[in-house]
């Protein structure tokens, strides 16, 4: 397996040379499959127009887009660090609700540049597994929640049955970045994002650095075969921190 450590700076930089066709390979990778898992999440989250949304790792905006379209007059948030993902995130969400691009900001999920307890919903979608330090970005994104806010995390995972290991295995080393590569022109970048997937934390330990951050009621929701997964976790009404 290749080497998937990066530096931030590195991983901006390959995020920033995909954004031109991250949509669409996401819908052709996934067999247009991600719209099912998105969906899924808002039907959880329950999101009201007064609440105040935040997504980590927004990349080209599609979770930001999709609470736009669903609930009239909610507020919503976006932080990214891969700045040519950030223009696509804001030109989407823009053609939703016009000025809605200003809220799509630069910067770190592992320090966001929010005080502490402004959202009632933060959502991460495949944006963990690419962090150095994933307990960290657990932490700030349960920081910025409102006391009984809600964490909701989109993830890959490892499958648990054995009979889809071997053909997810090959899909990822093989497949993905073949057309990944051909679409995109950038092998590498496939290879990493198929690396990345390879080495995720299984579910309960992603359950177990929710908890581990203060977060209660923590689940998780399994889609797709046990490949991905929606975690949630709620900010306990009496922590103020």
């Amino acid at each position: 397996m290749r080497q998937t450590s990066m530096t931030k700076s590195a991983v901006s930089t390959l995020f920033d040379s995909i954004a031109h066709r991250y949509d669409l390979l996401n819908h052709v990778l996934s067999l247009s499959i991600d719209r099912l898992w998105r969906r899924r999440l808002l039907r959880m989250a329950k999101a009201r127009p007064e609440d105040t949304v935040l997504d980590v790792c927004t990349g080209t905006g599609d979770i930001a887009a999709a609470f736009l379209r669903a609930v009239p007059g909610i507020r919503v948030y976006g932080v990214d660090f891969s700045p040519k993902m950030l223009e696509g995130g804001r030109r989407k969400v823009g053609e939703i609700r016009p000025g809605a691009g200003k809220n799509l900001l630069p910067g770190d999920a592992q320090a966001l540049p929010f005080v502490d307890g402004v959202f009632d919903i933060v959502t991460m979608g495949f944006g963990l597994r690419n962090l150095p330090d994933k307990p960290g970005g657990i932490r700030e994104a349960a920081r910025v929640l409102k006391p009984g806010g809600q964490l909701f995390i989109l993830e890959f995972a490892p499958p648990q049955s054995s009979l889809l290991l071997i053909p997810y295995r090959f899909y990822l080393g093989r497949i993905l970045p073949i057309i990944g590569g051909v679409v995109s022109a950038n092998r590498d970048a496939y290879n990493y994002l198929a690396d990345s997937i390879h080495g995720f934390l299984r579910p309960e330990d992603v359950e177990a650095l929710m908890t581990e951050s203060g977060l209660i009621e923590v689940t998780s929701h399994s889609m797709t075969g046990g490949m991905v997964y929606i975690y949630r976790g709620v900010k306990g009404k009496g922590d103020g921190s």
